[in-house]
């Protein structure tokens, strides 16, 4: 016991009271707790792509193999340099990263002293929270508008100060679905010189993205990733598009080698695989149709999305109880609890094939979650 005091005092005082990140469940997780065979458990609860990943994805990786006794390039040029292509960019950099965590550990090294402040609209992705934290930052926490669930943007401009360093926007917002108003996030942009982070984790799914606008404010930095409409999340390759005038400073602190060459190869060939993202894209919009027409015909509340997830509202009754009992089915979905704010009424789910979406209804159905 007495060395195991010597080590807390080492430790950070941030440190000690930070909460350990909330993933979905595992599959193996859920199958021993309720004794059930992994086959007939969804995994639902973590927005990954249910069809997999792009043939031309797992090939590439699977010859990158034959290198990873080598360590990849440091900061992942040939993806940046054919990321940058295909949008067409001028005075705009791409960097690639550990996923988009990995990216949000970056800005907070960027920008961020003890006791600087970023502000943050809730319910939303935790990370952004949990990455001002480490960085010995203070997170300013702002209510999305209720209903609406966009930001509350005169309180935002309003909580600026000469401490706070970042602002984030999430659009489409994780867990909420919804895109933020344009006028909306032009307005913070424009009305500070703050760092404002927009992640655009779901772009592709809603068909709305502000890339091209990096080009005109350099205080915007906008995240992307390869875990969602791509299906690399296990491949945890994240990247971010920001102005030239950051590039040296983000290249001089970052951490070297955090692509594997396998998570390389994988993103750049999963670019050219059009016909997957077509088919994710298909599917998705089939399953939201499918959602708003049963959901509402079976009187269960739920918030419309932009996203490739849907959100219910269980309210009253708690999420985390409605997580449970769909668990006790064999249905991993994310209670929101830690999302922040209202987010302790929500139960987000990936959409997924129509047999998984069918049995997904019917067990919320069940749950007499009826509006």
């Amino acid at each position: 016991m007495r060395k195991k005091n010597y080590a807390q005092k080492n430790l950070r005082s941030v440190i000690l009271n930070l909460h350990q990140y909330t993933a979905g469940k595992s599959i193996g997780e859920i199958a021993h707790k309720y004794k059930l065979h992994p086959s007939k458990i969804l995994k639902l609860g973590s927005n990954e792509n249910v069809l997999g990943s792009s043939l031309k994805a797992k090939i590439a990786a699977t010859f990158a193999l034959e290198k990873v006794n080598i360590y990849p390039e440091v900061v992942s040029t040939e993806l940046s340099n054919k990321i940058k292509k295909l949008h067409r960019l001028k005075n705009v950099e791409v960097v690639v990263g550990n996923g988009m965590d990995q990216i949000l550990e970056m800005l907070g090294r960027l920008f961020l002293n003890n006791g600087d402040e970023t502000i943050i609209s809730v319910p939303t992705f935790t990370p952004y929270e949990l990455s001002t934290l480490w960085a010995g930052g203070k997170p300013r926490l702002i209510p999305l508008l209720k209903n609406t669930w966009q930001m509350n943007v005169e309180k935002i401009l309003k909580t600026i100060n000469k401490r706070t360093r970042i602002i984030y926007i999430c659009s489409p917002n994780n867990p909420t679905g919804n895109l933020m108003n344009e006028e909306d996030i032009k307005k913070i942009v424009e009305s500070t010189d703050k760092i404002v982070f927009l992640d655009e984790a779901y772009a592709e799914f809603a068909g709305k993205s502000y890339i091209k606008w990096v080009e005109k404010y350099p205080n915007l930095i906008i995240g992307r990733t390869f875990s969602k409409i791509y299906g690399l999340a296990g491949y945890r390759v994240g990247y971010a598009f920001i102005n030239k005038a950051l590039i040296s400073y983000y290249l001089n602190s970052i951490t070297p080698f955090v692509v594997s060459r396998p998570g390389q190869a994988a993103a750049l060939a999963a670019l050219d695989d059009k016909d997957f993202v077509s088919k994710t894209l298909k599917m998705n919009s089939e399953g939201k149709k499918f959602y708003y027409e049963n959901l509402k015909a079976a009187g269960i509340k739920y918030l419309p999305t932009n996203a490739n997830f849907i959100t219910i509202n269980t309210f009253p009754i708690k999420a985390k109880l409605i997580g449970t009992k769909l668990l006790e089915k064999g249905i991993i979905t994310r209670e929101c609890t830690s999302f922040g704010n209202g987010g302790e009424y929500f139960v987000r789910i990936t959409i997924g094939t129509k047999e998984q979406n069918k049995r997904v209804l019917e067990a919320l159905k069940s749950l007499s979650l009826r509006a």
